[in-house]
């Protein structure tokens, strides 16, 4: 599958998924008309870019960068939003870590490059964060910076390119999977708690 594709397949099963009342699930401090003109403004700025002197910036870049500001700036706390910033620091190191780690050994490519990286960023993401936003803005900047590290030294005719089409897969992929785990987990751990739950009552009913 050519670069790009991914993120729009995952745009699309999340509107599906919105539109079917999955919403409160992922993301439910945001309203369905803010979440409306977030694709809206995906979708353009997806296609549209500017250069910088020698840096080609993809809009969705620019985009990202917004939600992340948008996050920080709507959490309570001065040493809540350093730790934020701690784990996007974290992400963004791992996400350049990682991709010359497979650039120099792809033998550790389970299937492909792009995709390992997002999915484990996901987990890592998901280890540390549970929040909906807190963990959609600290991947954010952890692609930011991963992608920023990359494009410095990996110019391409004379370019950095920052926010291209594999930045946006892994975006996509990424909060898509980590939401999706932590969906999951939750749902695990509540049917744990209420078996376990059930369990204790029924010992304590047949004690009696």
């Amino acid at each position: 599958m050519n670069s790009g594709y991914l993120s729009l397949i995952l745009l699309c099963i999340t509107l599906i998924l919105f539109a079917s009342g999955w919403k409160e699930l992922y993301i439910r401090s945001i309203s369905h008309k803010g979440m409306l003109l977030f694709f809206a403004l995906w979708i353009a700025s997806s296609c549209l870019s500017v250069t910088i002197k020698h840096v080609h910036i993809q809009l969705v870049y620019i985009l990202v960068f917004a939600i992340s500001i948008a996050i920080l700036f709507v959490i309570q706390g001065f040493i809540h939003k350093l730790h934020l910033l701690s784990i996007g620091l974290l992400l963004g190191s791992l996400h350049f870590l990682l991709q010359q780690l497979l650039e120099m050994d792809p033998i550790l490519i389970v299937r492909n490059s792009d995709w390992d990286i997002a999915l484990l960023l996901a987990f890592i993401a998901v280890v540390l964060q549970r929040n909906p936003l807190e963990q959609i803005a600290a991947l954010s900047m952890g692609y930011l910076l991963g992608d920023m590290y990359q494009a410095s030294i990996h110019p391409v005719e004379g370019y950095h390119h920052v926010g291209h089409s594999t930045f946006q897969d892994q975006w996509w992929l990424s909060v898509f999977a980590a939401r999706t785990m932590t969906i999951i987990l939750q749902a695990v751990y509540t049917g744990c708690r209420s078996m376990v739950r059930s369990w204790i009552e029924r010992r304590g009913g047949w004690r009696k």
